[in-house]
């Protein structure tokens, strides 16, 4: 995933977006007292960009992203980026980037230490210590920065769980041993109770303006059953 262009094409069925047309820094921030409504496009579907921006994929530049759509030749209505918990920040620069230029901006929320080296196994922010509370504080001050944005954003938390590349991957936490008490694998069953503690946290912080994106790889590594996609899909609500 990192060190690329990746180009998105996202038929947004399950998301929702306040706007795909381009906005002004002038656009009215979200009601905090409710939820950011999916607004799915009446033809085709919005293209989004994971830019180059950087080796760590978390230095958003006007100038890349204007020189990616002249390059393309449009508009993109969503702008990618990264953000990981080893920075212990949130990405408010980034975001006013993307949001001034009249793109929604994309956010793949990493619990994962430096130096980011895939390949590695879990770190300090392994999903354990996340369920259990170690990082809360954390996850506050970030919610709180979502909030003061104060406009939508997509928010994707430890994505493509099902390879077994990054530290949240289920094989490392379990794999395929049974939790007879979830009925569900241990591995899958891990991750999906850190997602939720995140996502719950996030929205008690009043963080309304968060639409949360559960993303996959396209394929799964191992190829197993335990691991595919629905084991670890964490709910709809």
């Amino acid at each position: 995933m990192r060190n690329i262009i990746r180009h998105l094409a996202v038929a947004l069925s399950f998301l929702a977006i306040a706007s795909c047309n381009k906005t002004t820094s002038q656009s009215p921030s979200v009601d905090p007292n409710g939820p950011v409504e999916v607004l799915v496009p009446d033809h085709g579907a919005y293209t989004g960009a994971f830019i180059d921006f950087g080796d760590e994929e978390d230095d958003v530049a006007l100038e890349m992203i204007e020189d990616f759509e002249k390059l393309v030749g449009k508009h993109q209505a969503i702008i990618a980026s990264s953000s990981y918990w080893g920075e212990q920040n949130f990405p408010m620069a980034n975001l006013n980037v993307a949001w001034r230029h009249g793109s929604l901006p994309l956010v793949f929320w990493s619990p994962w230490d430096r130096p980011y080296m895939q390949n590695r196994g879990p770190d300090k922010f392994n999903l354990n210590d996340i369920v259990a509370g170690k990082w809360d504080d954390y996850i506050d001050k970030w919610a709180d920065g979502a909030r003061q944005f104060g406009h939508p954003m997509i928010v994707s938390f430890a994505n493509e769980m099902n390879g077994d590349w990054f530290p949240w991957s289920g094989a490392f936490y379990g794999g395929e041993d049974w939790d007879d008490d979830a009925d569900n694998w241990k591995g899958p069953e891990t991750f999906r109770r850190a997602f939720r503690h995140v996502v719950d946290r996030v929205r008690a912080r009043g963080a309304s303006n968060v639409k949360w994106m559960f993303q996959t790889n396209n394929y799964s590594s191992p190829m197993d059953t335990w691991n595919f996609a629905p084991a670890y899909y964490p709910g709809s609500d």
